[in-house]
């Protein structure tokens, strides 16, 4: 029986100095037959003479130019629509990838009909290809998809990276990233959609790398996202809830997920941004999430934004107590504790339940 085909999709735009890394990756890639589609969002750097240079060698390579600028989960879309594979793979241009990581996802997903999506683990890089962190979930291979949609709420973590994860496209199907949502979280959406009638699946070692620098559109303070996260999960409950009308009890549950991990992602911001202030050559954490590895600090204005989205996303009673102290240590000019917070990330965020 022949192996079924993979579309190695490349949506692409004004990269053209890591392009050419990230498709040597995809052409040396030890599994075969593989498609490899370069969508160039209408770029206006040495993009699209990259593609073409490629083409003339390897004739798997398929360049397709956007007459004008789709946006970042348009060019996505543009990807799905003009892939022709039985599974899909996002190779994002500048990123890394183990050159047997197609070959592991077929396999996987050959081994596991019921997977609509799997990834692995991956590391968190530098510009240089440095290692910075580590992003490892203590997942079994298969996870039920209703389970995947509440752990990720939760958490605010998903184990499935977008430039690391094969899809199967019958499981996929007509869904598609929503071209006018929020940057940042449009994958979450679409893997929630996918879960509602396929499981996830998870490959504990890191296949992948993720590129992460200050131009990152990742890159961004958790007060500026708060809002964006709130409107696209809460948007996906609403619409969880006209497909599937019975889980009333379980999109409520999942509201006050979605509203209790904001407040604490900012408690841990606030927390963050009082470490560099005591401290400002502090050595990062062994395993440091993307905030400290951009080391930033909150300006008099963020920070009073920061205060006013905990007074709005507050709930429950563990919450409405830690608001008053919050404040209280603030007043007092005692944010040690915040601070200290910070360097033990996993600990509380067992103990608060976020996992």
């Amino acid at each position: 029986m022949a192996n079924p085909l993979v579309s190695i999709c490349v949506p692409t735009y004004n990269r053209a100095s890591s392009l050419r890394d990230s498709l040597t990756s995809a052409c040396r890639q030890t599994y075969a037959p593989i498609e490899i589609l370069i969508s160039d969002n209408c770029s206006d750097d040495d993009t699209e003479q990259v593609c073409r240079e490629i083409m003339q060698t390897d004739s798997r390579v398929r360049y397709v130019r956007q007459p004008r600028n789709i946006g970042l989960h348009g060019n996505h879309n543009a990807c799905i629509d003009e892939s022709r594979g039985e599974f899909i793979c996002f190779f994002h241009d500048h990123d890394e990838r183990s050159l047997d990581i197609v070959n592991e996802y077929v396999s996987f997903m050959q081994r596991y009909p019921e997977a609509g999506v799997v990834s692995s683990d991956w590391d968190l890089i530098g510009g240089a290809g440095e290692v910075l962190g580590v992003r490892e979930f203590p997942v079994g291979p298969i996870t039920p998809g209703l389970k995947y949609i509440g752990q990720t709420i939760r958490s605010g973590r998903s184990s499935i990276g977008l430039p690391g994860a094969m899809i199967r496209r019958s499981a996929l199907g007509a869904i598609r990233f929503d071209e006018q949502g929020h940057i940042g979280f449009g994958d979450f959406v679409v893997w929630f959609q996918l879960a509602e009638k396929a499981s996830v699946g998870h490959i504990r070692r890191r296949l992948w790398s993720w590129r992460q620098h200050r131009q990152s559109l990742s890159a961004r303070k958790i007060v500026s996202w708060t809002r964006d996260y709130y409107e696209s999960l809460g948007g996906y409950c609403d619409g969880h809830l006209t497909r599937w009308p019975d889980h009333v009890a379980t999109v409520e549950r999942w509201k006050t997920d979605i509203r209790r991990f904001l407040f604490w992602a900012l408690v841990f911001e606030l927390g963050l941004c009082f470490r560099k202030k005591a401290s400002p050559d502090a050595k990062e954490v062994h395993d440091p999430t993307l905030f400290e590895i951009m080391d930033y600090t909150l300006t008099d204005e963020e920070l009073r934004e920061v205060l006013q989205q905990l007074q709005r996303y507050r709930t429950g009673l563990v919450q409405g107590v830690a608001w008053p102290v919050i404040k209280l240590l603030m007043g007092m000019k005692l944010t040690g504790p915040l601070a200290w917070a910070t360097y033990h990330v996993s600990s509380v965020r067992s103990i608060l339940g976020l996992r």
